[in-house]
């Protein structure tokens, strides 16, 4: 009876929900395990990276394709010289 006095003091109740709230000791397999789906989680996210730096690349490839067209379609339309375009063009670089 005396035991069951002493652990419902106010003390011992603040102590106890303390021991409860500490996280408990992880042993190795879990420590492995949890290694194991970190380093998944970052191969998955290095791909999807990966993959949209390469989309990015394309990108602008594509939109310096297009600038390139669109110069050229400017110059053949043009009833200016090459050497006059190319004086205007380093004038202004």
């Amino acid at each position: 009876d005396r035991l069951e006095k002493t652990f419902r003091t106010p003390q011992c109740q603040k102590n106890r929900k303390t021991m409860m709230k500490m996280p408990r000791t992880k042993n190795i397999k879990t420590i492995e395990a949890e290694i194991s789906q970190t380093e998944e989680q970052l191969r998955r996210l290095k791909e999807r990276c990966d993959k949209a730096s390469q989309k990015l690349d394309a990108l602008y490839e594509l939109k310096k394709h297009r600038e390139q067209e669109e110069l050229l379609k400017a110059i053949d339309k043009s009833t200016r010289t090459k050497a006059e375009i190319l004086a205007f063009l380093e004038s202004h670089a």
